[in-house]
């Protein structure tokens, strides 16, 4: 790699490179939140990179590319409400995020996240997952811990409560009708009965998922649900309960130059369990990894390298306030690595635990594609985001957006850009109604679309 050159690492996945076939000059991200047909690609556009304060960042992806993923440019981009896998692209870039999590050979590979705040205490009812809180909940005795009892721990201590909950994720798929490990991460065990929390890129594409424990045993896994937004999926070992669980803590409670401790399995179950020591570098790390999506991220200078992902960010309770997932590599850069702080994924997970999937997101329904000031001059079409399909049955669909529309406006907001849409539509909530002014064939089209509650595509 260049040495000029800077690589963000999003996790490491060691699945097969998939070249996808583009009906138009270009290639770019695929985006998503909402499962889709496949549709034909149009209109013909022209690449141009954007440059952010000297830099590209082009979005995440989480297909694996070998030695790195290959990142499309930012400025063009293709949006589909749910994620799939990109094509391979060689254009030259400055900066490129990559997963570190499952790790196989020299094969890297990219993910998606996003933060998803807030945080319940418990599942009433069901399973429950124990974290630090102060707040009531129906199964306090288990979930409730008083801060005052709390009492720091050495690391020699922490690495022996934390790590045996700490696993290893084996992500196997099926290739002329044999089991191929795609992939191999990291993962916690968040209670005694055997949920596993661990990055959805880790386990993305399974058809037959293991767990192992650092002791060599081996056990097999059910995915209980996964969140592209979030980067985040819950498993639920097959077996008889019982097992070590890590309590995730109050990651709000952190402060910059806290000592921290990462739990993982680098480069695979060869190094399981390993235990690295850093800092809390900084908070709030927001970072844009692709359009619309933005982290919300935990910064640690803790060795975070490929197969960690989903591994454990420990504070000196032993308590895990992170999962990690990133990390920047490049040759003038050492000691940046990021993870999700764990108040950001309780929501999700007891979500996933309990409905298998995040409730409550609101949805259009449509893929599509931005057109820029410069695409309309070169090809007639108007500024805006031109829609490519629609999703059968969506609020898109019944509210009477047709492919080959232009979005103008929503709810009377000029609308140049998928972010922009999104912007507005996370504003609302399932249910709402929104006002399309769309181009059809040159003519102004005023629409009403009810948004519609994202769900898991039906395998």
């Amino acid at each position: 790699m260049d040495e000029n050159k800077r690589e963000y690492q999003w996790g490491s996945v060691n699945k097969e490179n998939v070249t996808e076939q583009s009906a138009e000059p270009i290639q770019e991200p695929i985006r998503a939140d909402q499962p889709v047909r496949e549709q034909p690609v149009t209109p013909p556009v022209q690449q141009t990179p954007p440059v952010q304060n000297g830099y590209q960042r082009p979005p995440v992806h989480t297909q694996a590319q070998q030695y790195g993923y290959r990142p499309q440019p930012a400025q063009q981009t293709f949006y589909r409400e749910q994620v799939k896998k990109p094509k391979d692209n060689n254009h030259v870039r400055t900066v490129a995020f990559v997963l570190i999590g499952a790790f196989f050979g020299s094969i890297l590979g990219a993910g998606l996240m996003l933060g998803f705040s807030g945080g319940k205490s418990g599942i009433g009812g069901g399973p429950s997952v124990s974290f630090y809180s102060v707040e009531k909940t129906e199964d306090a005795e288990k979930v409730n811990i008083d801060n005052d009892k709390r009492v720091k721990m050495t690391d020699e201590e922490i690495a022996a409560k934390v790590g045996p909950a700490v696993v290893g994720i084996s992500n196997n798929t099926t290739f002329f009708s044999q089991s191929v490990e795609q992939g191999s991460g990291s993962g916690i065990i968040i209670n005694e009965e055997g949920y596993v929390v661990t990055n959805n890129h880790v386990v993305e594409g399974a058809t037959e998922l293991k767990v192992v424990f650092s002791t060599g045993e081996e056990y097999p896994a059910e995915l209980i649900g996964s969140d592209s937004r979030t980067d985040l999926a819950l498993l639920k070992i097959e077996g008889d309960g019982g097992y070590p669980y890590a309590v995730l803590g109050d990651s709000s409670d952190l402060a910059t130059g806290e000592s921290v401790i990462a739990i993982g399995n680098p480069l695979g179950t060869e190094f399981a369990g390993t235990v690295t020591k850093g800092v809390v570098s900084a908070l709030n790390r927001t970072m844009e990894v692709e359009q619309g999506i933005t982290l919300n991220l935990i910064q640690t200078d803790a060795a975070i390298n490929p197969g960690n992902s989903g591994g454990a960010l420990v504070n000196a309770y032993g308590e895990v306030i992170g999962i990690n997932s990133a990390k920047i590599s490049a040759s003038e850069v050492e000691g940046l690595g990021f993870a999700i702080p764990s108040n950001e994924a309780k929501t999700v997970i007891e979500d996933l635990m309990e409905f298998g999937y995040v409730q409550g997101r609101p949805l259009i329904g449509f893929s599509g594609r931005e057109i820029t000031e410069e695409m309309s001059k070169m090809y007639g079409y108007p500024v805006g985001v031109y829609v490519v399909d629609i999703s059968p049955f969506s609020g898109a669909e019944k509210g009477g957006i047709k492919s080959g529309d232009v979005i103008r406006k929503v709810n009377g907001q000029e609308v140049k850009t998928i972010d922009e849409i999104n912007e507005i539509r996370d504003q609302h909530k399932v249910g709402d109604e929104l006002e399309f002014e769309v181009n059809r064939n040159g003519e102004t089209v005023t629409l009403k679309v009810e948004l519609g509650e994202e769900k898991p595509v039906q395998q």
